[in-house]
C-alpha cells in the first residue's frame, strides 16, 4: 500500500458534500488516496477495472460492480490495480445521519445485484452533470434515493467496537475544542492514560499523518473560520495566537508548507481570502511593564511580551526567589541589572515603566501598592486588593493624590463571555435588572491544592478568606455588571463543614503515603498530585525547578513531609468550603452568588432577569441565551450567543476563557489611546466588589446583615 498520507480535513464540516467521475486513474495526480480519516462516509463506486481498498487494516480487492463505504473516522486507503475507473462520493454527516443510529454503520464492502448496479449507475450518471447546480435539498434527495437503491444490498450492519477508532474520536474531538491549548506529544499522552511511544504509534496508524502535522492542519483551518474576526476586534496576529501557533513565523511555515503539498486545494483559497482581510491594526507605541512577584499570575502576564514583544516589552522583575529570577531572565531575555531581589532596590535604580503588575502574595498586597504609588507608578493589581476596606480606601486616597492610575486584574470582565453580556446590558435591550443569580463551582482538585492543603489555605496566613481569595472576581463581575446602581446591602452564610477532622475516616494517618485508606479516598494526595498533576505549578513550586526536570522520586519525598501531602482532613486550614452571599442594591434589584469548594465539575453559571429581557449562561461553555418578551407569548424568543471563536488563550498557565490574554490586550489598547474597552474602568468600579466581600465576611461571622456605607467608614 502506499505510504504518502494526508488528513482530508475539508470532510469534517457536516454540509461537506464530493462528488467526482475518476474514467481513467492511471492519468490520476495519485496513485490513489493515501491513508486517512475523516468525519464523512466516503463511498467507491467501482465501475471499471479492480482496486485495493483498506478500512481499519483490513484490506481486500473489489471489482467491477462493486462498492466501498467508508464509516465516519474508519482508517482508510485505496489504490487502483493496472487501471480502474470509479466515482468517489464523500458525503457529510448532516445527510446521512436520519439513515443511521448509534447502534448501526455501513458495511465497509457491498456486492449489489446487477440489476441493482445498474439503477445505481443510473442515478448516479444522470445526476453528475447537473449536481454542481444542485441545491442542498436537491443534494439530499440524491443520497436519499442512492441509499435506498443499496438498502438491500446489506447496506447497514450492527456497529462493531473498535477500540482505535474510539480512541482516535476522543484525541481528535478533544483536539478540535481545545485547539489553542498545549497540544504537545507529552501533554495529551498523558491526559489520555498512554506511553508517549504507544500513543504516536496509533495516532499515526489511524490519522495517517503525525500529531503535529495532524494538530497544524486543524489549527489552520481555525484561522481560517476565525478570519471575520478580523473586522472586529483582533488582528490577524492575535487570531492566530489564539488558535495555537506560537508565534507569525510558525504560522506562516505551516501555511506555506500546506499550500504547496498539493494535497488540498482549499489552503489557496485561504492565502487569498486572508489577503482580502483589512490590514492588521497597528499599535502606536510599544510599552513596557515592571512585574512585581514573578509567581504563576506574574508569568502569565509577562508572557504576553513573548506573544506580543512588538506591544509589550519587560523593564525588570523583582522577586526575592533568585531561581524565579534566572528563570525569567532565560525566558524574556533580560540582563542582570533588569533583576531585583527587593523592591527597595528597584526604586532606587528609577526604571522608566508605563505601569507597574503588582502580582505579590496577597497578605504583602497593601505593602508593596503603597510603595509602587507612593514612587508616582501606575499599578495593575492582582486580585484581592487587599484584605480589608481600611486598606482599600487608604489605595484609593494614595492614588487620587499621586494621580496614578490602579487596575485590578479582575481577568474575568475581559473574557469574551462577560464582556459581551456587558454590552448587552449597556444597550438598554434587558431593561432594568431586577435579579441576578450567579455561582462557582470551585473543583475539587482546585479546592484542595489551593485552599486546603495550599498557601491560601488560612485566613491568617494570607490574609483572606475563600470568598475574597477565590471570588472576589464573582462579586466584582456582579457590581460591574450592575454599576447603574450601588450596592447596599449585604447578608451572608457560610461554613466549612467536608474538609474537618470529624470526618476523617477511620485507619487514615496524616500524611497519604503512609495511609491504608488512600487508595479508596477521593482527596489522596497521591492520586491529586503524583497520578493526576494536578495543578503542579503551585504543588511543586517550592523545589524551585522547572517542572520538567523535577522527578517522580523528587515528587514522592515531598509529598512525604510537606502539607500537600497531608490528609485533606487533617489541615489547619480554616476557610468555609460553601458559603452563599445575597446583595440588595440601591434601585431595588437583588443578586444572589453561591460558592461551593469541592465540586466534581467546575464552572461559573449566570442569569440575568431584567425588565425586557433575561440572559442564562455559563462561562465554561463560552455561550449563553438571550430570552426577550413578545407580545402574545408566554415564552417569548430564545437566541443562543456563542463566543468561543472570541476566546484567545496563549498563556502558559493561563486562560481564563480568554480574560489572560485579553486584559493585556486592552491595556496595552489603553495606554496607546484607545478607550473603546467596556472592561477596563477605574479603581471605584473594582472598590464595590471588594466592599461587598468585607461585608459578607463580617454578615457571616457576626450573623448580621451589614450596610455598605458603613464598611466605607
Amino acid at each position: 500500500m502506499r505510504k504518502d498520507n494526508w488528513y482530508e480535513q475539508s470532510a469534517d464540516a457536516p454540509d461537506y458534500i464530493y462528488f467526482q467521475n475518476f474514467p481513467d486513474m492511471a492519468a490520476a495526480k495519485y496513485r490513489f488516496a493515501g491513508l486517512h480519516v475523516h468525519q464523512s462516509l466516503e463511498v467507491l463506486v467501482v465501475y471499471r477495472g479492480c482496486m485495493r481498498c483498506m478500512v481499519n487494516n483490513r484490506i481486500q480487492k473489489i471489482g467491477e460492480g462493486e462498492i466501498f463505504l467508508v464509516n465516519s473516522y474508519d482508517s482508510h486507503h485505496y489504490e487502483y490495480i493496472g487501471n480502474a475507473a470509479a466515482y468517489i462520493l464523500v458525503i457529510g454527516k448532516e445527510y446521512i445521519s436520519h439513515i443511521i443510529d448509534d447502534k448501526t454503520e455501513f458495511n465497509n464492502f457491498l456486492h449489489p445485484t446487477s440489476k441493482v448496479m445498474a439503477e445505481l449507475m443510473k442515478l448516479i450518471t444522470d445526476s453528475y452533470e447537473r449536481f454542481p447546480t444542485f441545491n442542498n435539498l436537491q443534494k439530499r434527495g440524491f443520497v436519499n434515493s442512492m441509499m435506498g437503491i443499496l438498502y438491500n444490498s446489506s447496506l447497514l450492519r450492527k456497529k462493531e467496537k473498535n477500540s482505535n477508532k474510539e480512541f482516535f474520536i476522543k484525541v481528535s474531538e478533544y483536539i478540535s475544542t481545545n485547539y489553542g491549548e498545549d497540544l504537545k506529544l507529552p501533554v495529551l499522552a498523558r491526559k489520555f492514560g498512554y506511553s508517549e511511544n504507544y500513543f504516536s504509534a496509533l495516532f499515526n496508524r489511524m490519522a495517517g499523518i503525525n500529531l503535529n502535522e495532524y494538530v497544524n492542519r486543524i489549527r489552520i483551518r481555525k484561522v481560517l473560520e476565525n478570519k471575520s474576526l478580523m473586522e472586529k476586534k483582533y488582528t490577524l496576529k492575535e487570531i492566530v495566537l489564539r488558535c495555537g501557533f506560537n508565534s507569525m513565523e510558525t504560522y506562516y511555515r505551516v501555511l506555506k508548507k500546506y499550500k504547496t503539498d498539493g494535497t488540498n486545494g482549499e489552503y489557496k483559497a485561504m492565502e487569498k481570502s486572508i489577503v482580502e482581510q483589512p490590514k492588521e491594526q497597528t499599535v502606536n507605541k510599544k510599552r513596557w511593564a515592571v512585574i512585581v512577584g514573578y509567581g504563576n499570575r506574574g508569568q502569565v502576564y509577562a508572557d504576553y511580551s513573548l506573544d506580543c514583544p512588538e506591544e509589550l516589552g519587560i523593564a525588570a522583575i523583582v522577586d526575592p526567589n533568585e531561581f524565579k529570577l534566572s528563570e525569567a531572565k532565560k525566558r524574556y531575555g533580560l540582563s542582570d541589572d533588569q533583576l531585583f531581589t527587593t523592591f527597595d532596590a528597584f526604586l532606587k535604580k528609577n526604571v522608566v515603566c508605563d505601569f507597574v503588575i503588582n502580582a505579590t502574595m496577597d497578605q504583602i498586597h497593601y505593602e508593596t501598592a503603597m510603595q509602587i504609588l507612593s514612587a508616582g507608578y501606575d499599578m495593575a493589581m492582582e486580585k484581592p486588593i487587599v484584605p480589608n476596606a481600611k486598606q482599600l480606601m487608604d489605595i484609593k486616597r494614595l492614588a487620587d493624590e499621586k494621580g496614578c492610575q490602579v487596575f485590578v486584574t479582575h481577568v474575568l470582565r475581559y473574557t469574551p463571555y462577560y464582556s459581551r453580556v456587558k454590552k448587552l446590558i449597556k444597550s438598554g435591550e434587558l431593561g432594568e435588572i431586577m435579579t441576578m443569580e450567579m455561582n462557582e463551582h470551585v473543583c475539587i482538585a482546585h479546592y484542595l491544592t489551593a485552599y486546603t492543603r495550599g498557601k491560601w489555605n488560612s485566613e491568617a496566613a494570607c490574609g483572606s478568606g475563600f470568598l475574597l481569595a477565590k471570588c472576589c472576581h464573582d462579586l466584582d463581575l456582579m457590581c460591574w455588571l450592575n454599576n447603574e446602581t450601588e450596592p447596599e446591602r449585604v447578608c451572608s452564610f457560610g461554613t466549612r463543614a467536608q474538609f474537618v477532622k470529624e470526618k476523617k475516616p477511620e485507619g487514615a494517618t496524616e500524611y497519604c503515603y503512609q495511609c491504608k485508606v488512600e487508595r479508596d479516598c477521593p482527596y489522596s494526595a497521591i492520586k491529586m498530585h503524583m497520578e493526576m498533576n494536578a495543578m503542579p505549578f503551585l504543588t511543586w513550586d517550592s523545589l524551585n525547578k522547572p517542572l520538567d526536570e523535577i522527578t517522580d522520586e523528587e515528587k514522592m519525598e515531598f509529598l512525604k513531609k510537606n502539607i500537600y501531602g497531608k490528609c485533606a482532613y487533617d489541615n489547619l486550614g480554616d476557610l468555609v468550603d460553601r458559603q452563599n452571599v445575597i446583595v440588595s442594591f440601591k434601585n431595588g434589584s437583588n443578586c444572589t452568588f453561591t460558592l461551593t469548594g469541592g465540586a466534581i465539575r467546575a464552572g461559573r453559571y449566570l442569569h440575568i432577569v431584567g425588565t425586557k429581557g433575561e440572559v442564562e449562561g455559563q462561562l465554561e461553555k463560552d455561550e449563553f441565551v438571550i430570552r426577550r418578551y413578545v407580545d402574545g407569548s408566554f415564552s417569548g424568543t430564545e437566541e443562543k450567543v456563542s463566543v468561543k471563536d472570541e476566546v484567545i488563550s496563549n498563556a502558559r498557565f493561563g486562560g481564563h476563557n480568554g480574560g489572560d490574554f485579553a486584559i493585556m490586550h486592552d491595556l496595552v489598547a489603553y495606554y496607546n489611546g484607545d478607550r473603546s474597552s467596556v472592561s477596563i474602568t477605574k479603581l471605584e468600579d473594582s472598590v464595590n466588589g471588594h466592599l461587598c466581600v468585607f461585608a459578607a465576611e463580617k454578615s457571616r461571622k457576626e450573623k448580621t446583615i451589614v450596610e455598605i456605607d458603613d464598611m466605607k467608614k
